[in-house]
């Protein structure tokens, strides 16, 4: 049964790198509403695709281009909290403070 299961994640893992592709290069294109479409379906349908990490940023990203950075700040937080050796990890970091800091400085009366 684990090697089973193993071929399994191995299988899913490539259905969805293959997604994740294209979704890449949709963002590479700068057509971001179709990469963080292409990037929410991976997650949707795989939540447990080893990839992850990549597919958290680059969706964060693609929302942040698309001037949704309240959707985009819960993902960033969630790739750091789950990916602790992300290759994604120092620049989701920055990410985060540059969010919290706009919405510090939208904030009145603070």
């Amino acid at each position: 049964m684990p090697e089973a299961s193993a071929k399994l994640r191995e299988a899913k893992d490539r259905l969805d790198q293959a997604n994740y592709l294209v979704g890449y290069f949709y963002y590479g294109q700068r057509w971001y509403v179709g990469a963080a479409d292409r990037f929410q379906a991976v997650l949707k349908e795989d939540p447990q695709y080893s990839g992850r990490d990549a597919v958290y940023f680059y969706l964060a990203e693609s929302l942040i281009r698309m001037k949704r950075e309240a959707e985009a700040l819960p993902i960033l937080e969630r790739l750091v909290q789950e990916f602790e050796q992300s290759e994604h990890l120092q620049e989701a970091q920055k990410r985060i403070t540059e969010l919290k800091a706009q919405v510090q400085a939208k904030t009145p009366g603070d």
